[in-house]
């Protein structure tokens, strides 16, 4: 399909878009890299930075291909897709670590990690498979052309809807678990936070659905980059939000004992945390029960406990 003066003005934007806010998330990457002690152990790091490129490869791709210098070749497509893939893969991997961070079961995480995997990869695979010869000029058969009609639509909408279903789930969490049951009346800044935030990122994927609607491809797959750079923003702003709400209960709870028992905590939170420094493990917790007890301190305080005696690790989300 031919471009016209409005469609390379349109990329154009989306592509200037992109490298501007990309530059920001990567300065935002760049320190939260480096407030890591060791930052190649953490998956975190990993899935920003592979976020960012894959961003990245897809903005210069498509400019590439606007502007005649890459053929409408299967190798042309088969690497947009790959990099889409990534893109997609790491945006909810990221929400499923910060999930992981306030969720009590961790085996309910696991399974809930690797069943988004699983239906992402079967999306790719479907992808991969019907959107490519759909835009071969002339296709191998006219039957490409007409499922990957209502197929691409519907691939986003099943994004779309696991993007908000785990937010939903992160609040659901953080909102029952800490709030009500535990009293932890800070984290309502957190839920209200997350509320704003997925709200913006599920606008994101309107965006990119309304987008499709738009007769030419390449323009919609321009903004693919914009949408995935706001939300890899997003993620990263929800991981530096939880990380300071961590650290101020951290020093609240090392406030309420003695200097010898908080040192001790703090130096298990340096050796055991890869780098945010907001882990106190209940062995910590443990190791006062009879003390509290003989003190006679009501169940509230270790209500208000309840999260910064789990373990907390944003350097692995």
């Amino acid at each position: 399909m031919s471009s016209t003066l409005g469609d390379y003005q349109l990329a154009n934007a989306a592509a200037g878009f992109s490298l501007g806010f990309g530059f920001l998330t990567a300065w935002e990457a760049i320190k939260q890299t480096r407030r890591l002690i060791n930052p190649w152990r953490s998956v975190y790091i990993f899935m920003v930075w592979g976020e960012l490129v894959a961003n990245l490869a897809i903005t210069i791709i498509v400019w590439l291909f606007m502007n005649h210098h890459l053929p409408p070749t299967v190798v042309t497509y088969f690497f947009v897709l790959l990099f889409w893939a990534f893109e997609i893969h790491f945006i909810l991997q990221l929400i499923i670590n910060r999930l992981t961070v306030v969720v009590s079961d961790r085996a309910t995480a696991a399974r809930v990690k690797w069943a988004v995997a699983v239906i992402i990869t079967l999306v790719n695979i479907g992808v991969f498979t019907i959107f490519i010869p759909a835009h071969l000029d002339p296709p191998p058969d006219k039957i490409f052309v007409a499922i990957n009609k209502y197929w691409d639509k519907a691939t986003k909408f099943i994004i779309l809807f696991v993007d908000a279903g785990l937010n939903l789930y992160f609040l659901h969490t953080v909102n029952a678990r800490l709030v009500h049951n535990s009293g932890l009346t800070k984290y309502r800044h957190l839920v209200s936070f997350n509320l704003k935030l997925m709200i913006v990122s599920i606008l994101m994927d309107c965006m990119i659905i309304g987008m499709m609607f738009f007769r030419n491809p390449l323009v919609f797959t321009a903004f693919h980059p914009v949408a995935y750079t706001v939300k890899l923003n997003i993620e990263m702003s929800m991981a530096s939000l939880i990380r300071r709400i961590a650290t101020s209960h951290e020093n609240d709870f090392q406030g309420e004992h003695s200097t010898a028992e908080a040192r001790g905590a703090a130096t298990l939170s340096r050796s055991r945390s890869l780098g945010y420094h907001a882990k106190v493990t209940s062995c910590v917790s443990a190791g006062r029960a009879d003390d509290d007890n003989m003190d006679g301190k009501s169940s509230d305080d270790d209500a208000r406990r309840i999260f910064v005696t789990e373990e907390f690790e944003i350097s692995q989300v």
